[in-house]
């Protein structure tokens, strides 16, 4: 085949040949320009020229604070570290170990407690002489009780026991118990309450729906003898149960001895209706067991406890004159019987 053959295949290489030629010296133009400006690029902060303002951006008077790290220090720290660490420990001598060990057993072992209970041949009775102690309450339970809580002998428990008025109330109320009514004793003994709350205790004890718990408040009422406890055991008299009114009874007949007579004037003064009432039968009751001889409690013979003379009730003559003015219908009827009866027996006499 000659070249004449060709002809088509010679135009196109040709034709490509001036194309290529001519794409390039187009593009030349433009990628000259481009690398031109890239080469006059500044890489630096851009801040005006031409401005009073240049001089605010000027770096020629500032000193850069510079910090050099030497890479070689903590490869250096390392290695002395571990040097270290290779030392061989110098051996412990046993005998030092052995003691080390028993003075560390000896500060974590607690030092051991015993508790001892000395029973005594007889168990003496400290809240009142009368003898009407048991109220629904052993007085030898509650007297283990009082001496479990000594200082002496736990003086962590008796530091817990120093309650406030109004925690003893809430204990009171949440767990009427008798422990909890020997430790209210003890802290009413050792002056710890108040009277004021001691007695509203008591008064909540009387008022509740179990006789259990009002024997309770009886045992309370009688830990001491005087007007408070005779006058709120009168006034909740009515709302006890039976079987705790017969202790009641009891109790409050236990006034009428020579020795506790004047608590009696005193309650004979108050402005509560049932304790006048109740201390005017006492009065009675106790003027006509000494005027027969018969005693309060034939189970004592001791000193104040025993019957009263008749002569030692002439002191509430002018109490019950003074009561027979009363517009209360009952006492005024109680007054005039112990007047009738105390003014025959004295002018007798």
């Amino acid at each position: 085949m000659s070249f004449t053959d060709k002809k088509l295949e010679m135009s196109i290489l040709g034709l490509t040949l001036v194309m290529v030629a001519g794409l390039s010296y187009v593009l030349k133009s433009p990628v000259q320009s481009v690398l031109n400006e890239v080469q006059d690029v500044i890489y630096e902060m851009p801040r005006p020229k031409n401005s009073f303002l240049a001089a605010l951006f000027d770096l020629g008077d500032r000193e850069v604070s510079r910090k050099y790290v030497n890479p070689f220090a903590k490869k250096k720290e390392e290695a002395k570290k571990t040097a270290e660490a290779k030392k061989p420990v110098a051996p412990v001598a046993p005998k030092a170990v052995a003691q080390k060990k028993n003075a560390e057993k000896k500060a974590e072992d607690p030092k051991k407690s015993v508790d001892v209970q000395i029973v005594g041949a007889d168990t003496k009775v400290t809240w009142g002489e009368d003898g009407f102690m048991n109220g629904g309450v052993s007085n030898s339970r509650v007297e283990n009780v009082v001496n479990d809580s000594s200082p002496d002998k736990n003086p962590q428990q008796q530091a817990k026991n120093n309650l406030s008025g109004d925690q003893w109330t809430a204990l009171l109320r949440a767990q009427p118990t008798k422990e909890n009514v020997a430790k209210l004793i003890q802290a009413f003994e050792n002056k710890e309450i108040d009277d004021q709350t001691y007695y509203a205790i008591v008064a909540d004890l009387y008022r509740s729906n179990k006789s259990e718990t009002q024997a309770l408040g009886l045992v309370a009422a009688k830990a001491a003898y005087n007007v408070k406890s005779f006058s709120i055991t009168a006034q909740y008299y009515e709302q006890l149960a039976p079987e705790v009114q017969t202790q009641a009874h009891a109790y409050l007949m236990s006034y009428a001895v020579t020795a506790r007579l004047p608590i009696l004037a005193s309650a004979l003064g108050s402005s509560n209706a049932d304790v006048v009432e109740t201390a005017a039968q006492v009065v009675l009751e106790g003027y006509r067991k000494a005027k027969e001889g018969t005693p309060t409690d034939p189970r004592n013979s001791r000193g104040d406890v025993t019957t009263s003379s008749v002569t030692s009730y002439s002191k509430f003559i002018p109490i019950f004159q003074q009561l027979a003015q009363s517009s209360d219908p009952a006492i005024k009827s109680l007054a005039d019987t112990a007047l009738s009866q105390i003014q025959t027996t004295v002018a007798a006499l």
